[in-house]
């Protein structure tokens, strides 16, 4: 029995760890779009308008996995909804390049596609570690 307990609390702190992470990611990219908007717009082709409203939903992700990550005991649906999230974010950031909804500069579809691939690489260790929650 102890080693069940072990495992379970070596699974919610590794996965804690993962939350915090993203939660940081979110933090930074979601102050670079908004506080950097006319950076953004001028270096990666990503309008304020659009590169804000971006940001302030960043930040609101960044505020949610931190209090996702604080519980004492992490609730798998609520990391279930952030991975769901994360899947959703990682498809738009990957397709939006290639709508033409924007006219992104070189380095703008590379830091999309590199931000895309982050997400990505979040949600499959976040769904990982629900697994091992479930384990």
């Amino acid at each position: 029995m102890t080693t069940m307990t072990a495992d379970a609390t070596d699974a919610q702190t590794r996965l804690r760890g993962v939350l915090r992470l993203d939660a940081a990611a979110c933090a930074a990219f979601g102050v670079l779009m908004t506080a950097g908007a006319p950076l953004v717009d001028r270096l990666f082709g990503l309008a304020p308008a659009w590169a804000v409203p971006f940001g302030v939903y960043l930040l609101g992700c960044a505020v949610a996995l931190a209090l996702v990550a604080g519980y004492p005991d992490l609730v798998r649906g609520q990391v279930i909804g952030v991975v769901a999230n994360n899947v959703v974010a990682a498809a738009a950031m990957a397709a939006l390049p290639f709508t033409g909804l924007v006219d992104l500069t070189a380095a703008g579809y590379a830091l999309m596609l590199a931000g895309a691939a982050l997400v990505a690489l979040f949600a499959v260790m976040e769904e990982a570690g629900v697994r091992r929650l479930a384990a």
